[in-house]
Protein backbone atom coordinates (compact mmCIF):
# COMPACT_ATOMS: atom_id res chain seq x y z
CA UNK A 1 0.00 0.00 0.00
CA UNK A 2 1.01 3.45 -0.59
CA UNK A 3 3.27 2.39 -3.54
CA UNK A 4 3.50 3.72 -7.37
CA UNK A 5 2.96 0.81 -9.60
CA UNK A 6 6.06 -0.30 -11.72
CA UNK A 7 3.85 -0.26 -15.00
CA UNK A 8 4.13 4.33 -14.41
CA UNK A 9 7.18 4.66 -15.23
CA UNK A 10 6.67 2.72 -18.66
CA UNK A 11 3.72 4.79 -19.08
CA UNK A 12 5.64 8.07 -18.39
CA UNK A 13 8.30 7.15 -20.92
CA UNK A 14 5.31 5.92 -23.43
CA UNK A 15 4.20 9.92 -22.76
CA UNK A 16 7.14 11.28 -23.00
CA UNK A 17 7.69 9.64 -26.34
CA UNK A 18 4.45 9.94 -27.84
CA UNK A 19 5.04 14.41 -26.65
CA UNK A 20 8.15 14.26 -28.24
CA UNK A 21 6.71 13.45 -31.06
CA UNK A 22 3.71 14.99 -31.67
CA UNK A 23 4.52 18.01 -30.06
CA UNK A 24 1.89 20.24 -28.22
CA UNK A 25 1.47 21.74 -23.98
CA UNK A 26 1.19 18.86 -22.95
CA UNK A 27 -0.18 14.88 -22.46
CA UNK A 28 -3.69 13.82 -20.66
CA UNK A 29 -4.66 10.29 -19.58
CA UNK A 30 -7.73 8.62 -19.15
CA UNK A 31 -7.56 5.26 -16.55
CA UNK A 32 -9.97 2.83 -15.93
CA UNK A 33 -10.78 0.69 -13.19
CA UNK A 34 -7.34 -1.51 -12.44
CA UNK A 35 -5.37 1.75 -14.38
CA UNK A 36 -7.95 4.10 -12.96
CA UNK A 37 -4.95 5.44 -10.72
CA UNK A 38 -2.14 5.36 -13.11
CA UNK A 39 -2.96 8.98 -14.96
CA UNK A 40 -2.40 10.39 -10.76
CA UNK A 41 1.14 8.82 -10.99
CA UNK A 42 2.04 9.76 -14.57
CA UNK A 43 1.27 13.06 -12.97
CA UNK A 44 4.70 13.46 -11.21
CA UNK A 45 5.81 14.14 -14.86
CA UNK A 46 5.48 18.09 -16.13
CA UNK A 47 3.97 16.53 -19.34
CA UNK A 48 0.50 15.16 -17.83
CA UNK A 49 -1.40 18.37 -17.94
CA UNK A 50 -4.93 16.47 -17.64
CA UNK A 51 -5.14 13.48 -15.62
CA UNK A 52 -8.66 11.47 -15.93
CA UNK A 53 -9.10 8.87 -13.02
CA UNK A 54 -12.50 7.29 -13.81
CA UNK A 55 -13.19 4.60 -10.97
CA UNK A 56 -9.95 4.45 -9.87
CA UNK A 57 -10.01 0.60 -8.44
CA UNK A 58 -6.16 0.08 -7.11
CA UNK A 59 -5.65 -1.41 -4.85
CA UNK A 60 -8.37 -3.51 -3.94
CA UNK A 61 -10.30 -3.04 -0.87
CA UNK A 62 -10.60 -6.07 0.83
CA UNK A 63 -12.26 -7.58 3.86
CA UNK A 64 -9.06 -7.54 5.17
CA UNK A 65 -7.68 -4.49 3.57
CA UNK A 66 -10.33 -1.75 4.47
CA UNK A 67 -7.57 0.96 5.30
CA UNK A 68 -6.65 0.66 1.69
CA UNK A 69 -10.13 2.57 1.16
CA UNK A 70 -8.23 6.19 0.82
CA UNK A 71 -4.71 4.57 -0.99
CA UNK A 72 -3.84 6.21 -3.89
CA UNK A 73 -1.30 3.62 -5.18
CA UNK A 74 1.14 6.56 -5.09
CA UNK A 75 4.40 6.89 -2.85
CA UNK A 76 5.40 9.71 -0.76
CA UNK A 77 7.32 10.77 -2.97
CA UNK A 78 5.19 10.59 -6.15
CA UNK A 79 2.26 12.34 -3.75
CA UNK A 80 4.20 14.83 -2.72
CA UNK A 81 5.24 15.31 -6.43
CA UNK A 82 1.53 15.54 -7.41
CA UNK A 83 0.88 18.21 -4.50
CA UNK A 84 2.97 20.78 -5.98
CA UNK A 85 1.93 20.06 -9.49
CA UNK A 86 -1.78 20.81 -8.24
CA UNK A 87 -0.55 23.71 -6.22
CA UNK A 88 0.67 24.93 -9.49
CA UNK A 89 -2.25 25.00 -11.61
CA UNK A 90 -2.88 21.15 -12.68
CA UNK A 91 -6.20 19.97 -12.15
CA UNK A 92 -7.44 16.46 -11.75
CA UNK A 93 -10.67 14.57 -12.70
CA UNK A 94 -11.79 12.22 -11.12
CA UNK A 95 -15.27 10.07 -11.96
CA UNK A 96 -17.11 7.19 -9.97
CA UNK A 97 -20.51 5.83 -8.84
CA UNK A 98 -20.71 6.23 -5.12
CA UNK A 99 -22.51 2.51 -4.98
CA UNK A 100 -19.19 1.17 -6.73
CA UNK A 101 -17.54 -1.14 -4.06
CA UNK A 102 -14.58 -1.61 -6.00
CA UNK A 103 -13.81 2.25 -5.96
CA UNK A 104 -14.61 3.52 -2.44
CA UNK A 105 -15.65 6.88 -1.95
CA UNK A 106 -12.19 7.38 0.48
CA UNK A 107 -10.42 7.56 -2.24
CA UNK A 108 -12.00 10.84 -3.39
CA UNK A 109 -12.07 11.73 0.24
CA UNK A 110 -8.28 11.38 -0.05
CA UNK A 111 -7.66 13.26 -3.23
CA UNK A 112 -9.95 16.14 -1.99
CA UNK A 113 -8.11 16.06 1.33
CA UNK A 114 -4.53 16.02 -0.48
CA UNK A 115 -5.73 18.54 -3.93
CA UNK A 116 -8.24 20.74 -2.25
CA UNK A 117 -9.95 22.40 -5.28
CA UNK A 118 -7.06 21.03 -8.22
CA UNK A 119 -9.37 17.92 -7.43
CA UNK A 120 -12.38 17.64 -10.11
CA UNK A 121 -14.89 15.01 -8.03
CA UNK A 122 -17.47 13.76 -10.16
CA UNK A 123 -19.88 11.29 -8.31
CA UNK A 124 -23.32 10.14 -10.14
CA UNK A 125 -25.95 8.89 -8.21
CA UNK A 126 -26.33 5.35 -8.28
CA UNK A 127 -28.47 5.16 -5.55
CA UNK A 128 -31.79 2.85 -5.02
CA UNK A 129 -34.16 4.82 -7.30
CA UNK A 130 -32.05 7.49 -8.52
CA UNK A 131 -34.08 9.16 -11.47
CA UNK A 132 -31.65 7.53 -14.44
CA UNK A 133 -32.24 4.29 -13.60
CA UNK A 134 -28.21 3.29 -12.81
CA UNK A 135 -27.53 0.50 -11.30
CA UNK A 136 -26.68 0.41 -7.63
CA UNK A 137 -23.62 -1.38 -8.65
CA UNK A 138 -22.49 0.34 -11.08
CA UNK A 139 -18.59 0.67 -12.09
CA UNK A 140 -18.06 1.77 -15.67
CA UNK A 141 -18.49 5.41 -15.75
CA UNK A 142 -17.07 5.84 -19.60
CA UNK A 143 -17.81 2.37 -20.80
CA UNK A 144 -20.26 -0.26 -19.78
CA UNK A 145 -22.36 2.00 -17.76
CA UNK A 146 -22.47 5.22 -19.73
CA UNK A 147 -25.60 6.14 -22.16
CA UNK A 148 -25.05 8.35 -24.19
CA UNK A 149 -27.70 10.52 -24.62
CA UNK A 150 -28.64 14.20 -23.65
CA UNK A 151 -28.87 14.68 -20.46
CA UNK A 152 -28.32 11.70 -18.76
CA UNK A 153 -25.16 12.23 -16.57
CA UNK A 154 -22.96 9.75 -17.97
CA UNK A 155 -23.56 11.59 -20.85
CA UNK A 156 -22.50 14.51 -18.99
CA UNK A 157 -19.43 13.15 -17.45
CA UNK A 158 -17.88 11.92 -20.76
CA UNK A 159 -18.71 15.86 -22.42
CA UNK A 160 -16.76 17.19 -19.12
CA UNK A 161 -13.59 14.56 -19.48
CA UNK A 162 -13.29 15.87 -23.35
CA UNK A 163 -13.70 19.65 -22.17
CA UNK A 164 -10.85 18.69 -19.56
CA UNK A 165 -8.93 18.06 -22.95
CA UNK A 166 -9.89 20.41 -24.79
CA UNK A 167 -9.11 23.40 -22.42
CA UNK A 168 -5.99 22.17 -20.98
CA UNK A 169 -4.82 20.45 -24.43
CA UNK A 170 -6.07 21.86 -27.41
CA UNK A 171 -6.34 25.79 -26.00
CA UNK A 172 -3.38 25.69 -24.06
CA UNK A 173 -1.53 24.45 -27.64
CA UNK A 174 -3.31 27.73 -28.99
CA UNK A 175 -2.39 29.74 -26.65
CA UNK A 176 1.53 28.55 -27.35
CA UNK A 177 1.07 29.18 -30.61
CA UNK A 178 -0.46 32.85 -30.43
CA UNK A 179 2.50 33.58 -27.84
CA UNK A 180 5.18 32.00 -30.31
CA UNK A 181 3.72 34.30 -32.85
CA UNK A 182 3.77 37.13 -31.02
CA UNK A 183 7.41 36.89 -30.10
CA UNK A 184 7.86 36.44 -33.49
CA UNK A 185 6.28 39.65 -34.72
CA UNK A 186 8.21 42.71 -35.35
CA UNK A 187 7.27 45.80 -33.11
Amino acid sequence: LNTTSPVIGFLRALARSLHLEVGGPGVGAVGMCFSGGFALGMMVDDRMLAPVLSQPSLPLVLPWRKHAAGDLHLDAAGLARVKERAADGVCVLGLRFPGDPLCPGGRFARLRAELGDAFIGVEIDSSPGNPHGIPKLAHSVLTEHLVDEPGHPTQAALSQVLDFFRERLVTARARSRRGEREKRAPP
